[in-house]
């Protein structure tokens, strides 16, 4: 299993930073509440298409909310780890 390269280099990681900020979290999870709230309203009419979508768009949400960065100094020591793994 290789560590993904791209994790904490570049503009992913800016882009990252930004989903990872206390504020950006705060609104995934804002967003995440009100897909289910949603969702919830959809179950007494059957709307089993729009209940599907609110429910991606609650899933998508809460796991942008709860997001976790590795730091790249922790990134660059797991991948010596597995360089030394490897031998």
């Amino acid at each position: 299993m290789g560590i993904n390269p791209h994790i904490g280099t570049g503009t992913l990681n800016s882009v990252l930073h930004k989903v990872n900020s206390s504020r950006g979290r705060e609104t995934a999870q804002y967003i995440a509440d009100m897909a289910l709230e949603l969702r919830n309203m959809t179950r007494p009419y059957e709307m089993k298409t729009l209940q599907g979508l609110l429910e991606v768009l609650f899933y998508e949400a809460s796991t942008e909310a709860h997001r976790v960065i590795v730091p790249p100094e922790e990134l660059e020591h797991l991948r010596m780890l597995e360089k030394a793994s490897a031998i």
